[in-house]
């Protein structure tokens, strides 16, 4: 029995959500004009990049040891995307400051921010799933010598 099987499983349905709560995210960002068309763009750029996420952790549900590359992919991809949204909080704060609907800013960053903690949660899940395999792999199968 395959004990990580379940955690993969759940970096999958994870992966899914995230998507259609970015999609929200975006929808709620669009839906007043008084947030720049910037910050929608930031949101849409954001989104569209991640949107990858979901099918490799499909593939690495239904057979990582043929896909144990993706892991380390992944966990690249989450990073970047963590540090990038970080960065983009900040310097966005501003222009939700002024835009004056408090709970709208709330939402986003917040719900943006909780995000970011269940990427990190990801990220640890994808270590894991990647330290399994690796260590099963033979060096003949890996690439080594």
């Amino acid at each position: 029995m395959d004990v990580y099987r379940p955690l993969r499983a759940g970096l999958f349905v994870y992966e899914c959500l995230r998507v259609f709560i970015l999609v929200f995210f975006l929808l709620v960002a669009s839906i007043e004009s008084s947030i720049e068309a910037s910050v929608n763009g930031t949101y849409s750029v954001y989104m569209s990049s991640n949107a990858l996420f979901p099918l490799m952790a499909l593939f690495l549900w239904l057979k990582p040891e043929e896909y144990a590359n993706y892991s380390l992919l992944y966990i690249a991809g989450k990073i970047i995307a963590l540090i990038s949204f970080y960065v983009w909080e900040i310097f966005s704060f501003r222009e939700f400051a002024r835009s004056g609907d408090l709970a709208r800013s709330v939402v986003l960053l917040g719900g943006g921010a909780l995000l970011s903690l269940a990427d990190m949660l990801s990220v640890w899940g994808a270590w894991v799933i990647n330290k399994k395999y690796r260590r099963e792999m033979s060096p003949f199968e890996s690439g080594g010598v």
